[in-house]
């Protein structure tokens, strides 16, 4: 599965859509960057649906094209995915995003386990700045492994940040 495969999954759990309303979503908002292109988001719907995750129903006014809902299969492998231990920080908003906000143990237990990713994958980089590998960069090199040091801590920062925003509601 891919993040596009996911997010249309998270999109249609949010609202029945059809294909032209999901493109939309994807052509107005950040998730353009997983692909607002009829060429990625048809195709994957038709995959999605053919692998019994999605199924098109007719709209309720019988006029106008289908809509996208999700299957019970569907709903199982989003909330599996949605619970999978962070790895790819860069994933993780797509995840973040799609948690359901009633749910606020699964957004705390998120919160936590995304800040310790980002913590780790900054003690690694730290630990790598520190290395007699590093001390043979090119200053561009260096900076740029600087810079993603950086945005690392600054997700940690942000998972403390959003935890305590979650704290005090």
């Amino acid at each position: 599965m891919t993040p596009l495969s996911y997010a249309l999954l998270g999109l249609v759990q949010m609202q029945p859509r059809s294909g032209y309303a999901l493109r939309k979503v994807f052509e107005t908002t950040p998730l353009g960057g997983y692909s607002s292109s009829p060429g990625s988001i048809y195709p994957a719907l038709r995959s999605l649906e053919k692998t019994g995750l999605l199924v098109t129903r007719a709209s309720s006014d019988g006029r106008g094209k289908g809509h996208y809902h999700l299957t019970a299969e569907g709903g199982r492998l989003l909330e599996t995915w949605l619970a999978a231990p962070i790895g790819d920080l860069g994933e993780a908003m797509l995840r973040f995003a799609f948690l359901r906000d009633d749910d606020r143990n699964a957004i705390l237990a998120f919160l936590d386990d995304f800040q310790s990713a980002a913590e780790k994958q900054s003690a690694g980089l730290e630990a790598f700045l520190a290395s007699e590998d590093a001390k043979d960069m090119p200053a561009k090199a260096r900076i740029a492994v600087e810079h993603g040091l950086r945005q690392l801590r600054a997700s940690a920062d942000w998972a403390c940040w959003t935890r305590e925003q979650y704290a005090t509601d």
